[in-house]
């Protein structure tokens, strides 16, 4: 397999607000979770991906797996545990941007053990990770433990996707990715989630402290406004493309797969990939990474984009 993506699988459950009566509620849940959209848009564009993760044996888990093996991610790496499934419950505001509540208390996706890791891994390139599942322990210690045993034997990325409902103490997140920062070879974070981390700071200057720190590519996106990358050879920033949307969920994991997609096609080519990462390569990465995540802020829920339709949209 090309990319093991290491992290949360759960379901979105959909608040539909306009149910009817003020004591009641209709629900629609999708498959859902950073790290298992990851994991499906990169098989999706046509990558050998397999999902890292503690998976409930209770019927949600059932059917996550049936998902995943549906779109061609390995299931391999599971994890099963006799635990709930994390429930995810979305509420969409009037431009469509998403507000979550977690129930994960000692769920499956939390509990990750050292003895899930005792894998091996020689046939996979990269190593993702991100979310809550890098803050909520078990799951995050061991998570770590796996990054620091692969570090320099993968390329490595790392999308921090904070989830105050999850964790709300913002020094816990910032501690991690400080101690994951040496490990990584690429990060990609949302312009919220960087203040949340660094709150008042240039995303510029920040991106430029973690290029110092021995990160390859970083990454900032801006939602409606696009990205902005930055490696030790250029910087650039990139505009999101103009589209009518109905929601914005899946769109930094979209953005993410994509981005993940085109480092390996430079990772397959002669010479190390960061090498090639010039202003006018970014701004390729960029227009890429950011008309893939459009394409899924046009349809509902997190229904990333195939190759062919990133293709015909391109």
């Amino acid at each position: 397999m090309t990319f093991v993506v290491c992290g949360e699988a759960l379901f979105d459950v959909f608040v539909n607000t306009d149910s009817g009566k003020p004591g009641e509620l209709a629900f629609d849940a999708l498959v859902g979770g950073s790290p298992l959209n990851v994991a499906v848009g990169l098989a999706r564009l046509g990558h050998s991906s397999a999902l890292l993760t503690g998976l409930s044996t209770d019927f949600f888990g059932e059917r996550l797996d049936a998902v995943l093996r549906s779109e061609n991610v390995s299931t391999d790496l599971l994890a099963r545990k006799a635990a709930p499934t994390t429930l995810g419950f979305v509420q969409k505001d009037d431009q469509g941007v998403a507000s979550y509540a977690f129930y994960n208390n000692g769920a499956a996706d939390c509990s990750l053990t050292e003895a899930d890791i005792d894998i091996d891994l020689k046939d996979a390139r990269f190593l993702h990770l991100g979310s809550y599942s890098i803050v909520v322990p078990p799951t995050a210690d061991t998570l770590f433990k796996l990054v620091a045993r692969e570090s320099g034997q993968r390329i490595i990325s790392l999308d921090p996707n904070i989830r105050p409902t999850v964790e709300p103490d913002m020094a816990v997140w910032h501690k991690r990715v400080n101690d994951l920062l040496p490990l990584v070879d690429m990060i990609k974070v949302s312009d919220e989630d960087l203040e949340s981390l660094h709150p008042g700071r240039d995303p510029e200057e920040v991106q430029a402290e973690w290029l110092a720190q021995g990160a390859k590519l970083v990454v900032v996106t801006l939602g409606g406004e696009g990205a902005i990358l930055q490696s030790k050879l250029g910087k650039v920033k990139v505009k999101t493309p103009v589209i009518e949307v109905v929601d914005t969920v899946g769109a930094g994991d979209t953005f993410q797969a994509a981005l993940l997609d085109y480092v390996a096609f430079l990772d397959e080519q002669d010479g190390e990939w960061f090498e090639k990462l010039d202003a006018e390569m970014l701004n390729k990465i960029g227009q890429y990474a950011a008309g893939s995540a459009a394409i899924t802020c046009s349809r509902k829920g997190a229904d990333l984009p195939t190759r062919e339709e990133v293709a015909e949209k391109g």
